[in-house]
């Protein structure tokens, strides 16, 4: 028998998994003797979690079925249930109060079109009732979940915690250091696209083209999203005329960095934060083109908190609140189009004062939204310390 109940995080995939570094950091230290259990939706969600936090357990979700959360529950005996976002498993939560566990939900959110689904069904306001605290992002989240009936004393806004995932800024020799690398210039005026989709890169390979005929001193690094598109971006940049150069051909010593006389394309894993840092000018990718209803752009706050310029598409579904709070404090620039983004781009690489100016005020959006994981670690604290419900016979 277990000495101590477990604390039980579940998440859905891979971005919600990485969301909980700093929170299972605070309760590693926090609560060392209490075992913690990670469980994941997605297979890709399962594996990010294996890597991150080999010290603990990883479970694949239980299929929601009464019976076999029992089993589950039975072997991992928590004594608090933490659900990330709106990972809302009726029977998981069901089953894990008549067990005994408290339930949370940390980082809560609930879009409009989930929020007149679950009015309409009714089956989510009957779980939602059981929940013992929601931490939910923003007052627009928060009246959603009260409006579907968790209790009002239940609920806490606390903020976003992805602010919490960014970096230090790198220091100004670290910068320097990454640009000689690179063979660009003190006063090159690099642009990164970062995470970039099917025809993103293109469109940017078009906005380049703004960009150098307003600057011969502009540069291009280029990241798509998944390495193996790699090649369809060098045809495209040879179709423009531009030379390419592989990172992980530089890696291997079988290339030279290119610098501003050509084109890098990122096909390495892991380093996009790193190139962000050497980089003057941000395009954040999965935003420009619709991807599907509940899909759009990616983390716009790792170049934030550089201090660097952070430009993006209109469809930013997974970042809608980052979105609106950099656009609301004119941190950030919206472009709709290859166009558009050409036009900023133009503007930003002959205005140095601009640049630092919208990058200050991107930095100041991250900070000032820093602090949601200590906040819910605060909430979760006191609510695991809460003497167990009493549980009902599985």
């Amino acid at each position: 028998a277990r000495s101590e109940r477990s604390i039980w995080l579940h998440a859905s995939s891979v971005g919600e998994v990485t969301l909980l570094k700093p929170l299972v950091a605070l309760l590693e230290q926090g609560e060392p003797e209490t075992p913690l259990v990670i469980s994941a939706f997605t297979s890709t969600g399962l594996s990010t979690a294996r890597k991150l936090y080999p010290r603990h357990t990883i479970v694949p979700l239980p299929f929601d079925l009464t019976f076999v959360v029992r089993r589950f529950l039975k072997r991992f005996d928590p004594r608090l249930v933490i659900i990330v976002e709106s990972e809302l498993w009726p029977n998981f939560i069901r089953v894990a109060r008549r067990y005994g566990a408290s339930v949370a939900v940390v980082n809560g959110k609930m879009s409009a079109k989930s929020h007149r689904a679950h009015t309409r069904r009714r089956l989510i306001p009957r779980v939602l009732a059981n929940l013992d605290l929601v931490a939910a992002q923003t007052d627009e989240h928060a009246a959603r979940f009260r409006s579907l009936g968790v209790p009002a004393e239940r609920i806490r806004v606390t903020g976003n915690m992805k602010y919490d995932l960014t970096r230090a800024p790198a220091d100004a020799q670290r910068r320097a250091e990454l640009r000689r690398a690179l063979k660009f210039a003190d006063d090159d005026v690099v642009i990164i696209g970062g995470s970039l989709h099917e025809r993103e890169d293109e469109a940017l390979l078009d906005a380049f083209a703004a960009a150098r005929a307003a600057n011969e001193r502009a540069a291009l690094i280029v990241v798509p999203r998944y390495p193996v598109d790699a090649a369809a971006v060098e045809q495209h940049a040879a179709a423009r005329g531009l030379r390419t150069a592989r990172k992980s051909a530089l890696d291997a010593g079988g290339a030279r960095a290119p610098g501003r006389d050509g084109v890098l394309i990122v096909d390495t894993i892991g380093e996009l934060g790193l190139l962000y840092a050497a980089s003057d000018v941000a395009f954040v990718g999965g935003s420009l083109f619709y991807r599907g209803a509940n899909k759009g752009g990616h983390n716009l706050m790792e170049p934030a908190i550089l201090a660097v310029p952070v430009l993006f598409g209109p469809f930013n579904f997974s970042f809608k609140e980052t979105v609106d709070d950099l656009l609301a404090a004119n941190a950030g620039w919206m472009v709709r189009d290859a166009r558009e983004l050409g036009d900023a781009l133009a503007r930003l690489v002959v205005d140095a004062a601009e640049r630092r100016e919208l990058g200050a005020r991107a930095q100041r959006v991250v900070r000032a939204g820093q602090g949601a994981t200590a906040r819910n670690y605060e909430l979760l604290r006191a609510l695991a310390r809460r003497p167990s419900l009493a549980a009902s016979s599985l």
